[in-house]
């Protein structure tokens, strides 16, 4: 009976876990795999393969977004950049036309 019990709770950490991910909430991700990981050896090996499986299409969905993160801050590195030395030139003297 629990077992059952434990079974229908880790259906729903499991969906709550793809919910977290794809909301980019790294916080309540790290609290639901906490709480799965307490559930984890109740489960039969059956659920521990389809977890597993699972898990790995999650690692790749957090690779991806951790690419998308890091070009992110590239960017944003790279326009700073632009920024200060727009910033430096107009320091030098330089008469940039700010109205246009």
């Amino acid at each position: 009976m629990e077992d059952e019990r434990n079974e229908i709770d880790i259906v729903k950490l499991e969906e709550e876990i793809d919910q977290a991910i794809e909301a980019e909430d790294f916080q309540k991700l790290n609290e639901l795999l906490d709480k799965r990981e307490k559930i984890l050896p109740t489960l039969s090996v059956e659920m521990l393969r389809g977890i597993k499986e699972r898990d790995e299409q999650r690692k790749a969905i957090l690779e991806l977004k951790m690419k998308e993160f890091k070009e992110s801050a590239d960017q944003i590195q790279t326009g700073k950049k632009y920024m200060n030395s727009y910033i430096q030139n107009d320091d030098k003297g330089n008469i940039i036309d700010r109205l246009g």
